[in-house]
């Protein structure tokens, strides 16, 4: 197999569907949601070509086999494969290929690269075995994934004057200041409306304040073969905090979930409560329970 470099959005489309697939044979046990690839490719990564740092491999047949994306910029890249070729000589090649080709994007951009960072989960002895073979060690637990079997719904309403709205484009500059206040600052109007007219955005739900703005907000993402969402990501305006708001947004989708969209389940993933005791103890209470724990892995350069 050769490596391709993304082209159109049917390289996406094609991306999240063989995730779905695979998620259904094997589990998301050391498998992304299929929300995951669209957010990584245009969030993660905003600011580079998808050409440039998403890799696909397809087989004699056409049939997608693995994917990759390249993240120099946080040392690090994520290789999927299918379940067949999982752990195998196959998997090793793409591996191999993967580090060397985030070197030299590194090295494209001026970055030094001072070690080589990707996720493990304990749910799969056999992929961490692969990893400590190829030189990584097993560091800090980096994030807990967790589901809710929508059996037990808390009630959280929203403070008087809040309401709930699914977003649109109208809605950028908005959208790029409540991201801006829950986490990083990197957006603005031009910016954060490319994300958004991206082809993999599905649904951007938020509460709105009062004032007009927006106080919170949740990406979700469906995987109509396994029946189930994602959140990722979900946050809330510095100014609104400690109202419920993202506890209500959340608790207004779940409810949404079986009759309107079909779904069964639901993941989020957060960091250890050490880190981040807020997001540990909104999802807690929502009912989410840990599923996986997944670890950094480092090898140096």
């Amino acid at each position: 197999m050769k490596p391709e470099r993304f082209e159109s959005a049917q390289d996406l489309f094609d991306a999240q569907a063989a995730l779905m697939r695979w998620a259904q044979v094997a589990g998301h046990c050391n498998y992304l949601h299929k929300g995951d690839i669209g957010h990584r490719l245009y969030n993660n990564c905003f600011g580079y070509d998808p050409a440039e740092v998403f890799r696909l491999w397809r087989d004699q047949s056409g049939d997608l086999q693995a994917f990759a994306f390249l993240a120099a910029h946080r040392e690090s890249f994520e290789l999927q494969v299918a379940p067949s070729l999982l752990c195998g000589d196959a998997h090793r090649r793409l591996w191999e290929f993967c580090e060397g080709e985030t070197l030299r994007l590194a090295a494209r951009h001026n970055l030094r690269l001072s070690a080589f960072l990707v996720e493990g989960s304990a749910c799969n002895p056999a992929y961490q075995a692969f990893l400590e073979a190829r030189g990584y060690k097993r560091g800090e637990l980096f994030l807990i994934m967790t589901r809710h079997d929508l059996r037990h719904l808390p009630e959280a309403p929203l403070p008087a004057g809040f309401r709930f709205h699914q977003a649109t484009a109208a809605d950028a500059a908005r959208l790029a200041d409540v991201h801006n206040h829950s986490f990083a600052n990197k957006w603005d109007a031009r910016s954060y409306g490319q994300v958004f007219a991206a082809p993999h955005m599905e649904r951007e739900m938020t509460v709105m304040a009062p004032d007009g703005r927006c106080a919170a907000f949740a990406n979700i993402w469906r995987d109509a073969v396994n029946r189930s969402l994602l959140f990722e990501p979900v946050g809330t305006h510095s100014a609104f905090r400690r109202r419920g708001l993202a506890k209500a947004l959340m608790a207004h989708v779940l409810r949404r979930m079986p009759g309107e969209w079909g779904i069964e389940r639901a993941f989020v993933c957060h960091e250890p409560p050490e880190k981040n005791p807020a997001s540990s103890a909104l999802y807690a209470s929502l009912g989410f329970q840990p599923i996986h724990e997944f670890h950094e892995y480092r090898k140096p350069v």
